[in-house]
Order: structure tokens, then C-alpha cells, then sequence
């Protein structure tokens, strides 16, 4: 290694540049899938995944160096915990969504384009917005709200900071699959749900909230959020659902929620917000751009959530922090 530091400087860049092609190969030989707890040689891996074995030892060499696995002596190799979660039944994994998937891979491959037009990337390499490839590929879309499913596994603690006192009726806009709106209706059994969302998303509703106790208090209503909202709520609840729109799209949705609302109800927003621009973290600033290939949307900082509900027509209350799910309760209120 040079002790020049602007060789130092580039043999760092290129190492994070050549580091997820080398994520990428991992994940569609299925390497993580293969590796086990205990060490396993290589020439037991590349059975597994039906590898060359003198190349695979030179890419297990790669993914050791990098942290992706483990070397445990002896040409073995076993997880460690960045290969466990690189797994595909590891919860919540949507790496495989963006390394992987080559729809995403050419979007983001399109990212130059997009930062010179302000448009997303995804769509317009591919001609369609990101849901609606999702709509095309049932197994996709059951991977992504799996994948949202196990972002809500911190529940216990959204729970906490969900103050639901006076609410009796509670819409979970884009709620998905309905795993918040199902705890939401065990942890408070004096409140009715309704679970809005795309009619192909709904198909795939929690089997709770279809039949026995729960069902009897919980709508499964299909509808778009830009265009109409289920009236006479007490709480518009948006989880993870803002950071995937544009502002204007936003401000749509937040006013439905505003007209259909009873006066006083309140609008709840599950998302991250950004620090400063100086001292956002590199986390939040790639999901950022995630946000903005897929969806066309991105990530916001305080003072511009606050914006989009006053365009709406809301008044903005406040946030509180929710560490451990990585991110903050956004509240405004219907006042009319």
C-alpha cells in the first residue's frame, strides 16, 4: 500500500466501488445461503452452490477481507453476523432488492440521468414507476412488504410512542400486509381499524385481521390515497409511506387525509427525518437516494415535513424519535 494519500484516497474508492459487484456475485451464487455456522471447506460450499471451486476461494477470500464472512482457519469458512443477515430468509434483508434485482440495479445504474432531470430513475428506464413492476411480479411484491414487515418488528417500541388516547377509529394508510394496524388493534381493544391500501396488496392482508376477533373490528378497504381517503377517523396513520413520493404527491395524500378526517383528528407519519445537511449520516443520505430511484421521493428533514402539512391544509404538532426503529413520530392535527 502506497503511503501516498492520494493513492491512499483511491484505492479506498475503489475498493467500496468493486466491494458491491463483489456483494452482488456473493448474493446470486447464494454464498450466504450456503456458509453455515460451523466451518465449512470450500469445495463444500461450491457443491452448494454449484461454483467453480478454485474461483469461489478467491471470491470467499474477497467477501473475508471485506467483512462478509468469516475465515475460520484451513481454508473454512462460517458466518459471521453480516453474512447472516445476507441470508434470504434473513428478516427484513431487501439487499437482495437492490443488488440482485436487475430492475433496480439498471435504475440505479441510470442515477446520472436521473440527478440531471429530477426524475426517477426507475421509471423512467423502465417506463413504469416502481409499484407498478411490483404489481407485474407477485413474488417481488411479496418480498417488499416482507421486507417493510420486518422494519415493524421494533412495534413494541412504535407502540409506545403511538399515543392512540381518544381515538376510536384509525385508518393505517398504505398499511400493506397490515402488521402495525394488527398490533395496534391487540394493544388497544377499544379502537377500530381500517386497513387501506392497493387492491393487490390487501389480497396478501394479515390472516388476523381477515377472520376471528380482530376482524371484527378492522376494515380491509382498497382504494388510491391520492384520489380518496376512508372518511370519519379520529387518526390518519402513514407508516414508511410519505419517504416514497414526491412533494406534491404528498401534499395530495395529506389532504385527503385533512377532508376525510374529523375535525381534531390527528395525521401520524412513521419515517426518518434527516439531520442537517452537514452532519447527515451516510445511512441516510443512500437511502435518500434510494428513496429517489425507486420512487421518485426521498427522504426529509423536519422543517420540510412541517411544509407539506401546512400545503395540506394541517397543522403541524411535532416529532419525537423512535431510536430504535430509526425513525420519528410526525404528527399534525385536522383543524377546521
Amino acid at each position: 500500500m502506497s503511503a501516498d494519500p492520494s493513492v491512499q484516497v483511491a484505492d479506498d474508492v475503489m475498493e467500496h466501488l468493486l466491494s458491491t459487484y463483489l456483494l452482488r456475485a456473493a448474493l446470486q451464487l447464494g454464498v450466504p445461503d450456503a456458509v453455515a455456522d460451523e466451518p465449512l471447506p470450500v469445495a463444500e460450499i461450491a457443491r452448494r452452490t454449484d461454483t467453480d471451486p478454485g474461483t469461489l476461494a478467491r471470491l470467499l477470500t474477497a467477501m473475508s477481507a471485506c467483512g462478509f464472512i468469516q475465515y475460520a482457519g484451513d481454508g473454512r469458512y462460517q458466518h459471521n453476523p453480516v453474512s447472516r443477515e445476507l441470508m434470504s430468509t434473513a428478516k427484513g434483508c431487501l439487499l437482495n432488492d437492490v443488488v440482485t434485482d436487475e430492475k433496480l440495479w439498471e435504475a440505479w445504474g441510470n442515477l446520472a440521468d436521473g440527478v440531471r432531470t429530477g426524475k426517477s430513475p426507475f421509471a423512467t428506464t423502465h417506463g413504469v414507476d416502481f409499484y407498478a413492476y411490483l404489481a407485474t411480479r407477485p413474488e417481488r411484491l411479496s418480498e417488499f412488504h416482507d421486507g417493510l414487515g420486518a422494519v415493524l418488528e421494533e412495534t413494541p417500541e412504535l407502540l409506545k410512542h403511538l399515543d392512540l388516547r381518544g381515538v376510536s377509529r384509525i385508518v393505517d394508510v398504505g398499511g400493506g400486509r397490515g402488521y402495525l394496524l394488527r398490533d395496534i388493534l391487540v394493544a388497544h381493544p377499544g379502537v377500530r381499524g381500517v386497513l387501506f391500501d392497493l387492491p393487490e396488496t390487501l389480497e396478501a392482508a394479515v390472516p388476523e385481521l381477515r377472520s376471528g376477533p380482530l376482524a371484527d373490528r378492522c376494515e380491509i378497504v382498497a382504494g388510491d390515497a391520492r384520489i380518496a381517503m376512508p372518511t370519519g377517523a379520529d387518526a390518519y396513520l402513514l407508516s414508511f409511506v410519505l419517504h416514497n413520493w414526491d412533494d406534491d404527491t404528498c401534499v395530495r395524500i395529506l389532504s385527503q387525509c385533512a377532508e376525510a378526517g374529523r375535525p381534531g383528528a390527528r395525521v401520524i407519519a412513521l419515517d426518518m427525518l434527516l439531520d442537517s445537511d452537514e452532519h447527515s449520516s451516510s445511512w441516510q443520505a443512500l437511502n435518500d437516494l434510494d428513496m429517489f430511484v425507486r420512487f421518485g421521493g426521498g427522504e426529509r428533514h423536519e422543517s420540510q415535513f412541517a411544509d407539506l402539512f401546512e400545503q395540506a391544509g394541517l397543522a403541524y404538532t411535532g416529532s419525537a424519535p423512535i431510536a430504535s426503529a430509526l425513525c420519528h413520530v410526525i404528527e399534525a392535527e385536522i383543524r377546521r
